[in-house]
């Protein structure tokens, strides 16, 4: 068991130094430049509109837009990073020798996993630095330093949780692992994760997280009443019983993406 934690801790090492080339820092970029950019043609385009848009409007807005967009590359950024965690091996023509390894799967299988969420959460990092700066010099409200950290937590349990998933993904799923990991986000989250009921919509990893920030953050989505909005998604629970659920998720994702990656048997050779 050690040896594997030191393989997988190499493994994404070896990933993020192979990752500072000008094609995936390129990407990391646009991906941790949007988020901000975006806010801010937002806020300067209330600022200079005829209509006059309040700060009050602003201030009850943003929190809702930065969420919006920082969970938008955070998902694109661990797609492109967990899904290909064997499908890479197998193109590089390397999977052979890490299969005849000791422990070589499950250390790749880990390493990339961690990788994946170490990039990804650096991503959001710098977006929601960007975003509560902008926030904060734009709209000052005084809670700048516990929008950041609650926004940093929030998206750290987010990156724990989906880079799970789409790592597992990326092991049953060699070749469209990526559509999946799209369609999983579409059907469990947007579609299941809306639909009203007391059950269903607790199955997302969307609902958690929603629950938890409303917790930290307050109340921050468009509606002014939580009348509806208890309609749809029922009574939370408290923040610990749902950082446990993500951790619990995170925890069966990374068992059974392990164990398939052990046992499976993938072709070396395969026509494109």
């Amino acid at each position: 068991m050690k040896n594997i934690l030191q393989n997988a801790i190499a493994t994404c090492l070896y990933e993020i130094r192979s990752s500072f080339t000008i094609q995936r820092t390129s990407v990391s970029l646009v991906l941790a430049l949007f988020p901000p950019t975006m806010l801010g043609l937002l806020i300067l385009g209330a600022r200079f509109s005829r209509a006059g848009v309040s700060n009050s409007i602003l201030q009850g807005f943003t929190p809702l837009l930065t969420i919006t967009l920082t969970g938008l590359v955070c998902l694109l950024s661990l797609i492109l990073w967990a899904t290909p965690n064997v499908s890479a091996e197998l193109e590089g023509k390397s999977w052979v020798f890490i299969a005849s390894r000791p422990g070589g799967r499950i250390s790749i299988f880990l390493g990339k996993y961690l990788a994946a969420i170490s990039v990804s959460f650096t991503i959001c990092i710098i977006a929601i630095s960007l975003c509560t700066f902008l926030i904060n010099s734009q709209l000052p409200t005084g809670d700048a330093v516990k929008f950041w950290i609650s926004l940093s937590g929030l998206f750290f349990l987010a990156c724990l949780a989906y880079g799970g998933i789409f790592s597992l993904l990326g092991v049953l799923f060699i070749k469209r692992a990526m559509t999946f990991s799209v369609g999983f986000v579409i059907g469990a989250d947007l579609i299941m994760g809306s639909v009203p009921g007391v059950l269903m919509n607790k199955f997302s990893i969307r609902y958690h997280l929603q629950e938890i920030s409303l917790v930290w953050l307050g109340w921050f989505l468009p509606s002014n009443s939580e009348t509806g909005y208890r309609a749809i998604f029922g009574e939370g629970y408290s923040v610990t019983a749902h950082i446990l659920i993500i951790f619990g998720v995170t925890l069966v994702t990374l068992c059974i993406g392990a164990w398939a990656i052990v046992n499976r048997e993938y072709i070396t050779a395969y026509e494109a």
